[in-house]
């Protein structure tokens, strides 16, 4: 046999692909093991090194592992909490172009031809593009088409480490193995490994005895590992068999079969169950499946066990198509609810719930929106309520449709519009709107010259037990706004015209009456001036204005009241042009408001500092009109002083303050004060109070005196603490109470809440004995895989003011 050896320092030789160099051989390896250990699940034994700590020596540079915690932005919480991070040496280099089309570089102390082989020792590195390949040894064979890699194989890609023990490829197979193998995704923080991993000629990747793990090198806080993995990179599907998972070593649970995403791409699959037990039902254990049916519309199937009244099935269909918009239906049932059939004699404990939501924009100008929500029975969200399904309780369930038409300067709204009443406590119900009409012009106002006003708006009210029947309000006038830089003044003159067409006689203006109709003209001069200067604090400014209101009285007693209310006053209400909700009265005015506001900015960064507030409306006349059907004037000449503070002294501070004066009586009829604090790792602690005297024609009510007080705090690196407490000052009990306790470290997150809070259908008004419920929560996170629960964060966002949930 010849042998042609070529000794040097330094070997060179340039191949284009798809000739057969060693790393085009590879390169089909080193993209699906990206993928690969991008997916959520890759099992395996643990072959991490057995240095005593990542930390104690300094980090593991094999594995691109650093304990420097000094990082910037969204990775500096992860780092601090992990004890370092994951530093890709490739991370700065351009992506863009395929390394399948660069040149092929290869350098070795020493190489060797024997043949059709070509050998190289002493530290191989080849490069292709963005792709580097390192080894102590490798042999590439010619004929065959086969190569090895043998000794600290090391494969990169910017965001991507493969190291092994050996390697090798088969260029007419697409073959390719490697043993011994470690891997890490930098940005994903993942890490993991396997006894042996193959990339079979149709691209799909299987890993024996494989593992992977959010923690960081030497901390097994976590681990998933299977015997057998298989990673289909094409197709974004992961599946593991014989797969656990194991926490610090210990086995938690275990599947013989499990389906998984590798990125972001939807799977179908079952999703991680919710937890819950609490004093409506006892243990609730909700398991999703996930439906991935295209890529516009999927579906998701909730079974759910709930201990004391059996199984509920939630159902929910999502579809998204640029010719229908977005809809999401969903609705859930449950056969002979044994709890609800205890509580309510008489009832077969059928309970259902249907959902309709839709969003859509057709061609710029229409625009749709459906908001559907209806159930069984009134009890059903505070005994059952939802997982998988995105609703909010309310005292009223929306039931409505909507089209707008986006004209230019027009806006026109078709509007069907139902409720349904699920509170004890409401009085009355909602009227039904079947339907409403209304038109609007929305051009946007010109300074310096008139604009035109108009708006008007028909309805059909009906309900079961009140008055019902067509309404027709219009609104036109004009405007002539006038703005400079010191300040501005706005005219406006308007008609406004009410006609009614009832299915019975109502007695308006002393006689029966089933069209009455009123109108009225109404006249506003506003204006306000603005002045600063600068201080030692920052940018002082002074804000006077004074708004001026006439508006006609005309008779409206006997009227029906569809949709209107009285506004709650506070210090926005000075300058508005009606103080009623609805368009069911035309209130009589004739009254000046004067207004006073003052702020300090920061000159260097904009922040508002300081903006304090105070106004006061001055009567002319009686206010005669009211919304009930008999009511007293007011008589009184001022309205109650309003004020408003905020202050921000710094980023971590905030205060906001209210108060409305009762002149008459000199006393406050309503005050609301919050204080906030925002500390180091997330903390948030919230105190507030609010004051509202009931101050109803018929006193019924009760006034609202309670403290609110709420904190998320860490005191550790890894331990948190949060709070609620909600308590009534009036009555001298505590109306919503939750604690809890959290552990977050850098592989998982584990967080215990208890909730205590009165019964939504107790009464107080009328005495009604209190009745408290209650309620465990339990949320359990693996990083970087998956968490048990989700009902946790919802809580702590609705009840703790400023919080905001994260996976770090």
């Amino acid at each position: 046999m010849t042998r042609d050896r070529r000794r040097s320092a330094y070997n060179r030789f340039v191949r284009r692909p798809p000739g057969g160099a060693l790393l085009c051989l590879v390169a089909g390896l080193l993209t699906a093991a990206n993928s690969a250990a991008a997916a959520e699940p890759a099992p395996g034994e643990d072959s991490s090194p057995t240095e005593a700590s990542a930390n104690d020596c300094g980090g593991f540079p094999f594995l691109d592992w650093t304990a420097d915690t000094q990082q910037s932005g969204a990775t500096a919480l992860r780092s601090q909490r992990c004890g370092g991070s994951y530093r890709d040496p490739l991370a700065d280099l351009d992506t863009s172009r395929d390394p399948a089309l660069e040149d092929i570089e290869a350098t070795a102390e020493r190489s060797e031809l024997e043949g059709e082989i070509v050998r190289f020792f002493g530290g191989l590195e080849a490069r292709q593009g963005y792709r580097v390949i390192r080894a102590a040894e490798g042999e590439y064979n010619r004929a065959t088409g086969t190569g090895s890699l043998l000794g600290e194989v090391e494969i990169r890609e910017p965001g991507v480490l493969l190291r092994g023990a050996t390697g090798s490829v088969d260029t007419n197979s697409g073959e390719a193995r490697l043993t011994a193998n470690q891997f890490v995704l930098h940005e994903q923080h993942i890490r993991g490994g396997a006894d042996l991993v193959v990339r079979r000629g149709d691209g799909i990747i299987e890993l024996d005895d494989g593992y992977f793990s959010y923690c960081p090198p030497m901390n097994d806080g976590w681990m998933l590992q299977a015997e057998e993995l298989e990673l289909n990179i094409e197709e974004g599907v992961g599946i593991a068999k014989q797969a656990r998972i194991e926490l610090q070593g210990t086995p938690v649970l275990y599947t013989p079969y499990l389906r998984f995403p590798l990125d972001d791409r939807r799977k179908s699959g079952f999703l991680w169950p919710e937890i819950t037990d609490d004093s409506n039902g006892g243990l609730d254990i909700a398991t999703p499946y996930y439906f991935n049916l295209a890529p516009n519309y999927d579906a998701t199937l909730t079974p759910r066990y709930i201990m004391d009244r059996g199984l509920l099935t939630e159902l929910e269909l999502r579809h998204l198509s640029r010719e229908a918009g977005y809809w999401q239906v969903g609705g859930a049932w449950i056969s002979g609810d044994d709890q609800y059939r205890e509580d309510v004699p008489g009832e077969d404990g059928d309970r259902w719930l249907s959902t309709i939501e839709q969003r859509g924009l057709f061609n710029k100008r229409w625009r749709t929106n459906i908001d559907f929500t209806k159930t069984s029975d009134d009890e059903y969200f505070n005994d059952i309520g939802t997982t998988s399904l995105e609703l909010k309780q309310s005292t009223h369930l929306l039931q409505s449709g909507q089209v707008d038409y986006l004209g230019d300067n027009w806006l026109t709204t078709l509007r069907l519009e139902e409720f349904q009443t699920i509170a004890r406590d409401v009085q009355r119900d909602q009227y039904s709107k079947l339907p409403q009409l209304s038109l609007r012009r929305t051009a946007a106002a010109q300074t310096f010259s008139p604009n035109l006003l108009w708006q008007s708006d028909y309805a059909y009210f009906d309900h079961n037990d009140e008055p019902t029947g067509h309404r027709l309000y219009n609104e036109i006038g004009a405007n002539y706004p006038m703005q400079w830089i010191w300040g501005f003044l706005t005219p406006t003159a308007k008609y406004r015209q009410l006609n009614y067409n009832l299915d019975e006689d109502v007695i308006f203006d002393g006689a029966p009456d089933d069209a009455p109709d009123v109108g009225a003209p109404m006249l506003s001069l506003d204006g306000g001036l603005f002045f600063e200067r600068n201080t030692g604090w920052g940018l002082q400014t002074l804000e006077p204005r004074v708004y001026y209101l006439w508006s006609d009285f005309e008779e409206q007693e006997g009227l029906p009241s569809f949709d209107t209310t009285e506004l709650t006053f506070t210090y926005s209400q000075l300058f508005r042009e009606t103080r009623f909700s609805g368009n069911d009265r035309i209130d009589d005015s004739n009254q000046v408001s004067v207004g006073l506001t003052s702020r300090l900015i920061d000159p260097d960064s904009g922040r508002e500092k300081l903006a304090a507030s105070i106004g006061q409306i001055y009567y002319f006349d009686d206010r005669r009109v009211n919304v009930g059907a008999i009511g007293p004037e007011d008589t009184e000449g001022s309205s109650a002083i309003a004020a408003e503070l905020a202050i921000s002294p710094s980023e971590q501070w905030e205060f906001r303050s209210a108060w409305l004066w009762n002149t008459d009586e000199n006393e406050i009829d309503q005050s609301t004060f919050q204080a906030g604090w925002r500390g180091d790792g997330g903390a948030i602690v919230n105190l507030g109070y609010s004051y509202r005297r009931n101050r109803t024609l018929i006193n019924d009510g009760l006034d609202i005196d309670q403290l609110d007080f709420s904190t998320y705090y860490p005191f550790s690196k890894e331990w948190r603490v949060f709070l609620r407490s909600l308590y009534d000052l009036e009555e001298n009990e505590r109306v919503n109470d939750m604690a809890g306790i959290e552990y977050n470290s850098c592989c998982w997150r584990v967080r215990l809440v208890y909730q205590r809070y009165i019964d939504q259908n107790t009464n107080r008004a009328a005495n009604q004995l209190v009745e408290y419920e209650n309620a465990t929560y339990i949320e359990f996170q693996l990083k970087g895989l998956a968490g048990i629960g989700t009902r946790v964060s919802e809580l702590l966002e609705e009840f703790i003011r400023g919080y905001q949930d994260s996976d770090l």
